[in-house]
């Protein structure tokens, strides 16, 4: 798998943290932060993936 696949997947992944951390707000459920958190380190790895020379 590419870079470039393997960038889009990790941001993919961290707008899916993000989103279901924003949806748990709403409801109302105490989730102490894990999907900000998950979706920064998902959002990191993309980027340092992407700025990784092949």
């Amino acid at each position: 798998m590419s870079n470039k696949w393997k960038v889009l997947i990790g941001i993919l992944l961290a707008a899916f943290f993000l989103g279901g951390e924003t949806v748990a707000k709403f409801m109302g459920v105490n989730t102490y932060s894990i999907g900000f958190i998950a979706a920064s380190v998902s959002f990191l790895g993309a980027i340092l993936l992407g700025a990784r020379r092949s």
